[in-house]
């Protein structure tokens, strides 16, 4: 993975949402949000160092011809067993987030812009935990059909928000990225990006500042109607200000493939090399990387999906600034005392639409992560081997097009591993997280 996050710069609402801090306080989420993310991550070369698909969901034709104000509200509140990730589980509390917002959108002809504004407030209060966080997110969009061949696609999202577990810190994120795609034939598309990212924490003990460049290339080559076959190149550095002996640059060649097979299956991997330069002791990690992926529907109703995935993936990972409450939370928290870590994860997610209002789904993630000795670059210990499960459930009951309600149920382990764990969490934990909500949007 490496580099840069996952970004949310699609064509649809923004939410901001709970830290990777917070861990397994996040209140609500999907159940197959979490895999559907992980496939996507496959999928998309770009998604794993910053670059979301600008050009993936809503078209300037999509949106109308005229500007739009569109109102928004999710509203989530549950009881988590293990709000802070202790090992005895005895630091129960009721969690709670809200989050209105604005966006407007104006398509004009060719150009298609967007602005979103959200503020979120979550709440976690227990017998030993009280703890506040208010976010606020802008995130703005532009694709533009310069023909019916090329497509360019630029976008920014700023974000402040308080941070988890402390008193008057605030974290400042901001990510700009272009990205532009061409057709070079009927059966050859490119596509390439840049995603620039900085982020500033404005507590002292964490020290976790840095500046971030990628590039990304694809080609994708149409070999069938039904398989795609392409090169990906991916390039990025990033530099932290206080923190030199996590300063690195990274390539990642890598071949993906997509193969449907039947109307109602479509199988997918990816294999490459992901070469890492660090800059203190000119050192170096070397790892193969790859992944699968498979989806399934069965009759009209029923979808399931598998992802398997091998990453190189940075242990101060900001995607968590984008999560919508994710099911998976406690997944995310790597231990920032090394330099890279390596992880292997594997996910399925299943959904099942009675009907246009009722849908019930389940997801079950699982992760193993290990770090050599040598990559140890704060704290004390040796090596690291951590492994972490969530599974799960959610119903979700659709009122009209503009109002659905949510109901969730999960249960997390994290079993204890070598080495210190992550500031702020037990060796090993257990959690159980009931939630409910309603989202809201016009």
């Amino acid at each position: 993975m490496g580099g840069l996050a996952v970004l949310f710069v699609a064509f649809v609402m923004l939410a901001p949402v709970a830290t990777a801090d917070e861990g397994a306080a996040g209140a609500g989420g999907g159940g197959e949000g979490k895999l559907t993310r992980a496939i996507n991550k496959i999928k998309n070369p770009f998604s794993g160092f910053g670059l979301g698909d600008l050009f993936g969901n809503q078209s300037a034709a999509d949106v109308g011809h005229k500007p739009r104000i569109r109102p928004h509200f999710a509203f989530v509140q549950g009881f988590n067993s293990n709000a802070r990730l202790g090992n005895r589980q005895a630091d129960a509390a009721w969690q709670a987030r809200i989050a209105p917002g604005i966006t407007l959108s104006i398509p004009s002809g060719k150009l298609y812009t967007e602005v979103d504004y959200t503020y979120a407030f979550t709440t976690t209060q227990g017998r030993r935990t009280s703890a506040n966080i208010n976010t606020h997110n802008i995130n703005a969009i532009a694709r533009y059909d310069l023909s019916t061949d090329t497509v360019i696609g630029v976008g920014n999202n700023f974000q402040i928000s308080d941070v988890p577990g402390t008193s008057g810190d605030t974290f400042t994120l901001n990510t700009t990225t272009a990205q532009v795609r061409h057709r070079l034939s009927p059966k050859l598309n490119a596509s390439l990006g840049d995603a620039v990212q900085w982020f500033n924490d404005s507590g002292t003990s964490r020290q976790h500042d840095f500046v971030d460049n990628g590039v990304a290339g694809n080609l994708s080559y149409d070999v069938t109607s039904d398989l795609s076959v392409g090169p990906n190149f991916v390039w990025n550095v990033r530099d932290f200000r206080h923190i030199d002996a996590k300063n690195y640059w990274q390539i990642q060649p890598s071949i993906t493939a997509s193969y449907r097979l039947g109307p109602k299956t479509t199988l997918g991997g990816n294999f490459g090399w992901a070469y890492r330069r660090f800059e203190k002791g000119n050192s170096n990690e070397s790892e193969l990387v790859y992944g699968v992926t498979a989806s399934h529907k069965l009759g009209r109703k029923f979808i399931w999906s598998l992802a398997y995935a091998k990453t190189l993936t940075d242990t101060f990972d900001t995607g968590f600034v984008f999560r919508e409450l994710p099911e998976a939370v406690a997944l995310d928290n790597l231990d920032r005392d090394f330099r890279v870590l390596k992880s292997h994860r594997i996910g399925t997610a299943a959904t099942y639409n009675f009907n246009e209002q009722n849908s019930l789904g389940a997801f079950g993630d699982f992760q193993f992560i290990n770090a050599d000795a040598k990559d140890r670059v704060g704290g004390a210990g040796g090596a690291e081997d951590e492994k972490a499960m969530e599974v799960g459930a959610h119903y979700t009951y659709r009122i009209n097009r503009y109002l659905s309600l949510d109901v969730a149920y999960s249960f997390g382990r994290r079993f204890a591993g070598q080495g210190n764990p992550q500031e702020g969490r037990a060796a090993e934990y257990t959690f159980h997280k009931v939630t409910g909500g309603v989202n809201i949007a016009v």
